[in-house]
């Protein structure tokens, strides 16, 4: 897959992530501006910018093209920017700086993972921050990757009626339908001995969330 990393604050990130000057990245909004005081030049810049002040859009312009989109805008600046990935043949695409600020920014973050042809075109969108890694999975059987220091994992019915089979986990679960706003699967852990637990899905999408407490 062709990586590209999303930036749209410092919020909740480890900061050593922008250390990493070998990957692509975007820069959203405020996060364009960031990028550049990390020493990296993003490929591209997507938003209106409201969230700078007149000398920090001037470093940004010195820096990469800008064209501000109207602050009056169907999508958020963070979906106009991850449509701008998948135009540019980007398929695995991480956001961050997305979480601890507004929960409706957050909701509509989440929102932007369960789009349908994103899912159908099987694009790896995640947001990740100190604390959590979130994906979308689509029917199938999936061996699930434990990210670094997170201990928990969390399946979260996005339609009902979803059947889901839970193998080498902590707590394992045989097939079982899942109705929309259940919380049977939240909060499951990986086991430190087993490196290939794995979550089966039909008929239906799920959310995955990897965490980890502070």
């Amino acid at each position: 897959m062709v990586k590209v990393k999303l930036l749209c604050s410092l919020r909740n990130i480890d900061t050593q992530i922008l250390e990493d000057q070998d990957t692509d990245w975007i820069g959203v909004d405020r996060g364009t501006f960031e990028l550049i005081e990390h020493n990296i030049v993003p490929i591209s810049a997507v938003g209106d910018f409201d969230s700078v002040n007149e000398t920090e859009f001037e470093k940004i312009k010195r820096k990469v093209k800008v064209n501000p989109v109207k602050k009056e805008k169907d999508d958020t600046d963070l979906a106009l920017a991850v449509n701008l990935a998948v135009e540019m043949g980007y398929s695995d695409i991480e956001i961050y700086g997305a979480t601890g600020g507004r929960l409706d920014h957050f909701m509509g973050a989440v929102q932007i993972l369960t789009k349908p042809e994103f899912i159908e075109n099987d694009l790896n969108i995640s947001i990740i921050d100190q604390q959590n890694n979130i994906q979308v999975l689509k029917p199938g059987t999936h061996t699930m990757t434990q990210v670094t220091g997170m201990k928990y994992i969390s399946f979260i019915p996005l339609n009902s009626n979803i059947r889901i089979k839970l193998d080498n986990f902590k707590y394992d679960l045989p097939y079982t339908t899942l109705k929309q706003g259940s919380t049977l699967t939240i909060s499951n852990e990986f086991k430190e001995e087993e490196k290939h637990p794995t979550v089966t899905v039909e008929l239906g999408n799920i959310l995955v969330m990897q965490c980890k407490d502070k």
